[in-house]
């Protein structure tokens, strides 16, 4: 955002999304008030990662790196139009993101409900805004140097279980423990055999862009998943299938075995 933080004006909202009130951004920063805000998460073809370091002077977590291009809606702000302005202007990049889902953050500083977005792109990737004083693609060794406790804590949280092959790590053998995998069977109507509509391609793509492979059937979609990811899981095909116009989904959920994990 170019606007002074006293001036712009965002909208403050209650737990279900509904609007409170239009309030200057430097009160809602003060008070720490939910609010609506975009994330645009950026890979390569490779399937690299692009992450920036924001700059020192940004009102909350300066200096910090950050997983996804983004920033809070201005008032009246459409989200989908607000994910294209802020990819151009923090990385330089003119693309259609698609969205992927809903996420919720709460913590001493930021309380926001993220509409999050991704996007394959291979740059070049420049600050045109100047809110990113740094900027690279680095692949998951890279990402694991660096650590996750040099990202913004509510980029970790809402972000990486979007990333493939970013959001689950491979612990040394002596660290792990068992744990259950749940298979997930998902049927999204209305159904028209060999004709699937985007309410139905949409949770599959959803949950690929997190990293799940999905089985996709003649009348419907499994996965297995370990028990951290079935809440994300869950609420990405629903959210995926109704924004898209389902008007019927049936989920099942079912114990299938167990697989190795960190505790």
């Amino acid at each position: 955002m170019t606007e002074h933080a006293g001036e712009e004006l965002v909208e403050w909202v209650d737990d279900d999304d509904r609007l409170i009130d239009v309030i200057p951004r430097s009160r809602m920063r003060q008070e720490n008030l939910l609010h609506r805000s975009v994330a645009i998460i950026v890979t390569t073809t490779e399937g690299e990662l692009v992450v920036q370091r924001r700059s020192d002077t940004k009102d909350v977590y300066p200096g910090w790196w950050d997983i996804g291009a983004g920033g809070v809606l201005t008032a009246g702000e459409e989200a989908d139009e607000a994910a294209t302005r802020e990819l151009y202007e923090e990385l330089g990049v003119h693309a259609e993101p698609w969205f992927v889902g809903v996420e919720r953050y709460d913590d001493d500083h930021i309380r926001e409900l993220c509409r999050v977005y991704r996007v394959v792109h291979d740059g070049p990737f420049t600050a045109i805004d100047g809110e990113a004083a740094e900027i690279r693609v680095i692949d998951t060794a890279e990402f694991a140097a660096l650590g996750t406790a040099a990202f913004l804590p509510s980029s970790v949280a809402m972000l990486l279980h979007h990333v493939p092959g970013f959001a689950r790590s491979s612990p040394p053998a002596a660290a792990r423990t068992m744990q259950s995998v749940q298979r997930i069977e998902f049927t999204v109507e209305p159904f028209v055999e060999a004709q699937p509509g985007a309410h139905v391609t949409a949770p599959v793509d959803a949950l690929q862009a997190m990293g799940v492979t999905v089985d996709i059937g003649p009348f419907g979609s499994s996965c297995d998943v370990d028990d951290e990811q079935v809440g994300a899981v869950v609420a990405a095909v629903a959210t995926a299938a109704i924004a898209n116009g389902a008007t019927h989904l049936n989920l099942d959920i079912s114990r299938v075995g167990e697989e190795t994990a960190e505790p």
